[in-house]
């Protein structure tokens, strides 16, 4: 099938059945640590249970496409979002925490297969042209959805059994419209494969943004609920404040993408960290007589600073990587950001069960001063890049999104412009 005559409505199942799994998974993710809080397990559990997820969803990204090319799309898509719904329904047995902890890392897996799935069907069907601005509309469509899940937790009891029956469906109805798709399936490119080392040497700058991505966005849209339910906020509230952070991260990721393409993007890393620094340290005199409002725009503000992090940092790498390091590069980064949402639950929701909720600041107030620090001290030491690439609000999902975010490298892989001369930073 010749896609570049394809209608303008071609691309409208995949992105709906990726609409569809990012509602329920704004609802799951929201609801989760308030239901294991509501079974009597600790904020320590909730650390593990996040964290095995991240480990699982890891894994998808560097292992799932072997399995997708052993049955073809359709079929692993299917399988990925039929186990999505089983796994979210089994949890409703009270399952053990070392058996939760098992059916999450499964569910990460195949979260991001089914991711890996989404963005191979773009990439069939995205005439060139076009990839750009289906790219910015995609980050859109999940971010919406993923808002509105939210936003439906808000009457959801998250002990109960409606909480998994709503996800179950939702990752369900994700089938519906993915299954329907009329072309060819594009084939594949082989794994990335794990070359973190190859990604710090061509930008250790852009490589600790993504990092501190994880470790601080990512953990927080996971165990944020924590922090609002040790301040004594109800549901409702928790819910709505989550949506900031979405909300946040959504909209304040463009004008600063715009900014750093006029100016240095190591200048706007650091200005980035020192304001988050200050939102951070806004949240310790933040107590159950704060006002809605000013909770809502501190909430957006952190989630849109901590989050455009990730993909400032995934423009600075390309700035300095070769056309041909375009995908290994950013794909890597992208596993350093799963990495950090891995490892940073346990120890922000640790932390938290001992030293109180304002630890979770303590934390990335930590994290972020270093952060600057070295990439300050980085910025000594060399140039400004000579040339840049126009910054892309990529989203947190699978590897694949990078092979077709670049169409005019060989193999529809992508390529940016040519690093500049001096030390990569």
């Amino acid at each position: 099938m010749n896609v570049a005559r394809m209608g303008p409505w071609s691309i409208a199942p995949p992105l709906a059945g990726g609409a569809l799994h990012a509602a329920g998974s704004g609802l799951f993710h929201t609801l989760l640590p308030l239901r294991l809080v509501a079974i009597d397990h600790g904020g320590d559990i909730v650390g593990l249970v996040v964290m095995a997820e991240g480990a699982g969803f890891l894994a998808g990204c560097l292992g799932a496409v072997k399995l997708i090319r052993s049955v073809g799309e359709v079929r692993a898509y299917a399988a990925f979002a039929a186990a999505s719904a089983v796994l979210v329904l089994s949890l409703g047995a009270g399952p053990t925490v070392i058996a939760f902890m098992a059916i999450q890392a499964v569910a990460g897996f195949a979260n991001a297969g089914q991711s890996v799935v989404i963005e191979s069907w773009l990439n069939a069907l995205v005439p060139n042209a076009r990839r750009g601005f289906i790219l910015t509309l995609y980050v859109l469509v999940l971010g919406l959805f993923y808002g509105l899940g939210q936003l439906l937790a808000r009457d959801v009891d998250p002990a109960g059994d409606g909480m998994l029956m709503i996800t179950a469906a939702l990752y369900a109805l994700a089938l519906v419209p993915v299954t329907a798709v009329q072309v060819s399936e594009p084939r594949l490119h082989a794994p990335v494969g794990l070359h973190l080392l190859k990604a710090f040497k061509v930008s250790p700058t852009g490589t600790l943004a993504c990092l501190l991505a994880g470790l601080v966005s990512a953990t927080f849209a996971s165990i944020g609920p924590l922090y609002d339910v040790k301040l004594g906020f109800g549901q409702s509230m928790i819910v709505l404040l989550m949506a900031a952070l979405q909300l946040g991260a959504l909209f304040l990721q463009f004008p600063i993408g715009f900014l750093s393409d006029k100016l240095d993007r190591r200048v706007i890393l650091i200005a980035m960290a020192g304001v988050q620094v200050v939102v951070c340290a806004l949240f310790f005199a933040v107590d159950s007589a704060t006002p809605f409002a000013a909770l809502f725009v501190l909430f957006s503000l952190f989630g849109g600073l901590a989050e455009t992090f990730y993909p400032l940092g995934v423009a600075y790498a390309n700035d300095r990587a070769k056309p041909d390091e375009f995908v290994v590069v950013s794909s890597n980064l992208l596993l350093m950001w799963a990495l950090g949402s891995a490892i940073g639950p346990p120890i922000a929701a640790f932390a938290m069960a001992r030293f109180g909720a304002d630890a979770f600041f303590a934390y990335a107030i930590v994290l972020t001063v270093g952060f600057a620090a070295i990439a300050g001290l980085r910025m000594l030491k060399a140039p400004p890049e000579a040339e840049r690439e126009e910054f892309v609000a990529y989203p947190q999902t699978s590897p694949a999104v990078y092979e077709w975010a670049r169409p005019e490298a060989p193999a529809a892989v992508g390529a940016p412009s040519p690093a500049s001369g001096g030390e990569t930073t």
